[in-house]
């Protein structure tokens, strides 16, 4: 019995010293959970120093535009319109653009525009047709429908051919009621070709005859023709020449052999 007890007492005594291996071998674990939480921690600094790279580096912000299409307007007018300068790429909203294109450049009649990374742009423009050219002490200008006014190399075929200042209004546009009576005039059948513009006057034809005829501006064209005919008609069977005839304002028309204007 004692013998027996002494077994028992030496299994107790093995049983009591393997408790320890494996609580030993739980704290050989606690390194290794250490090393995971240390890549972990650096995984995440990785991840923010990306953050702050893609947030602030200068290759993610516009500075410039490739402009496509663009012949009258300037290419640095439409970028500068757009507002997409100096944004970062991800703030860059192309519909956004052709709006403020649109609305601030009104001889842009259509606009498109495509951003990409890092910090590309592109806008395509369809720009409106010349309808004129003026020209105003030797240097010209191509006029588009809605009064657009760009330097050119000179006249246009096919096209109105005005001679005198340009009547532009406070946005720098040629005169809206000026086009208009050139259009008028088209529409009734008169060919584009020379004509003149003096201000406070308006339009001015040289008739075949050897005189000026003042049509004036705006709308209302088509009145004031049928009113030249009939003085024409007059004088031609009068044998009148004189140096203007003023049809400005068809109800009171008259004309002088006297002054120039």
């Amino acid at each position: 019995m004692p013998a027996a007890r002494r077994g028992s007492r030496r299994r107790r005594q093995n049983f009591r010293q393997s408790v320890p291996l494996v609580i030993g071998g739980r704290v050989t674990e606690r390194p290794a959970a250490r090393s995971v939480a240390t890549l972990g921690g650096a995984g995440g600094m990785a991840l923010l120093m990306l953050v702050l790279w893609f947030a602030f580096s200068p290759q993610f912000y516009v500075t410039s535009a490739q402009v496509v299409g663009a012949q009258r307007v300037p290419a640095e007018a439409i970028f500068a319109a757009s507002g997409l300068e100096r944004l970062h790429i991800l703030w860059a909203n192309p519909r956004t653009a052709e709006e403020r294109i649109l609305a601030a450049l009104p001889s842009v009649k259509q606009v498109r525009v495509s951003c990409g990374l890092p910090a590309r742009c592109v806008i395509t423009v369809t720009e409106r047709e010349p309808v004129a050219a003026w020209e105003h002490r030797g240097i010209y200008y191509w006029v588009d429908g809605v009064g657009g006014a760009f330097p050119a190399p000179g006249p246009l075929e096919g096209k109105w051919q005005v001679r005198g200042p340009l009547p532009t209004d406070e946005k720098g546009l040629v005169a809206r009621d000026v086009l208009a009576g050139l259009e008028e005039l088209e529409r009734l059948g008169i060919r584009p070709g020379p004509i003149l513009y003096r201000p406070g006057r308006g339009l001015v034809l040289e008739d075949p005859a050897g005189w000026r005829v003042v049509l004036g501006q705006g709308q209302d064209m088509a009145r004031r023709l049928q009113v030249y005919l009939k003085i024409r008609t007059h004088l031609m069977a009068k044998g009148i020449t004189p140096k203007f005839v003023d049809i400005r304002f068809p109800d009171v028309p008259y004309y002088s052999v006297t002054n120039e204007w």
